[in-house]
């Protein structure tokens, strides 16, 4: 599992135990139904909660990053490109011409007739 779902998971145990709270106020006579829960809720949280730890131990985030590798990645750092932007002047002129220039030939009665022709017998 990742360390998200872990996350997610410690979420969804933190609305579980608002829940079951409110279920023992509403509904006393269970009372020691819901403190089960709650129980076993606190220490899958605790677990989720240990575990994102872990990773953080073990998978420092990207964020911390110890300062003498952050210096030296914004020393070699390369400067970012600019893109040149046409204008509408140079945009109209890459057009290709192809579709002005070449009118469009409707096939007339004597194409058609032959392709027809192919089907009789």
């Amino acid at each position: 599992m990742s360390k998200q779902q872990f996350k997610s998971q410690a979420d969804i145990c933190k609305k579980s135990l608002d829940i079951l709270h409110k279920a023992i106020e509403m509904d006393p006579g269970n009372a020691e139904e819901y403190q089960a829960g709650i129980t076993y809720t606190e220490g899958v949280m605790k677990a989720s909660n240990a575990i994102i730890k872990a990773f953080d131990v073990v998978e420092p985030p990207k964020s911390v990053a110890p300062k003498a590798k952050a210096e030296d990645a914004t020393k070699e750092e390369k400067p970012k490109r600019t893109r040149k932007t046409k204008t509408a002047k140079e945009s109209a002129d890459s057009k290709p011409a192809s579709d002005e220039t070449q009118p469009t030939v409707e096939p007339g009665v004597e194409e058609n007739s032959s392709i027809f022709a192919m089907f009789d017998d």
